[in-house]
C-alpha cells in the first residue's frame, strides 16, 4: 500500500511539474472575448516547444459551445498586437487584427461554433487561411 501511495505523489508531481513547465513555455499574451462567448486568444512560445504540446495546449482551451475559439502561437520574437486586441469592438475586427500581424505566426487552432476543430503548423502550411492574411 506505501508504494501505491508514494507512485501516487510521485504521479502528482509530475504532473504539476509538466504543467507549470509548459505555462511558462507558452506564454499568454493578448485575447479578445465579446459577450457572446468568442474567443481570440494569443500566446508566444519558444522554439523548443513541440508541436504536439501545443496542439494539446490549444485543445484545452477554453469553447463555449456553439461560438468561436481561436488561438495563434507566435515566435518568442513576433509582435503580438495585443492591446489593439484588448480594444477590438468585434471578433471580425479581432481577427483582422490578427490578420495584420500573420508573417509572425507559428500555429493557429480553430474550434468553430459547430465544435470542429482546426489545428495548423504554419511552416508546414504556410498558405493556409488561417496562416495568412485574407
Amino acid at each position: 500500500m506505501k508504494h501505491i501511495i508514494i507512485l501516487f505523489i510521485i504521479m502528482i508531481i509530475f504532473f504539476c511539474c509538466s504543467k507549470q513547465s509548459l505555462e511558462k513555455d507558452i506564454l499568454r499574451q493578448g485575447n479578445y472575448i465579446n459577450k457572446r462567448g468568442d474567443r481570440l486568444n494569443t500566446y508566444y512560445v519558444y522554439d523548443f516547444v513541440s508541436k504536439e504540446q501545443i496542439e494539446s495546449h490549444a485543445m484545452r482551451s477554453n469553447y463555449s459551445e456553439g461560438r468561436t475559439t481561436a488561438n495563434y502561437y507566435f515566435s518568442y520574437n513576433g509582435n503580438i498586437p495585443s492591446h489593439e486586441l484588448k480594444l477590438a469592438k468585434s471578433f471580425f475586427e479581432a481577427d483582422e487584427i490578427i490578420n495584420n500581424h500573420s508573417y509572425n505566426i507559428k500555429f493557429a487552432f480553430v474550434r468553430n461554433p459547430l465544435g470542429d476543430i482546426k489545428f495548423i503548423d504554419c511552416s508546414e502550411s504556410p498558405n493556409d487561411d488561417l496562416c495568412i492574411p485574407n
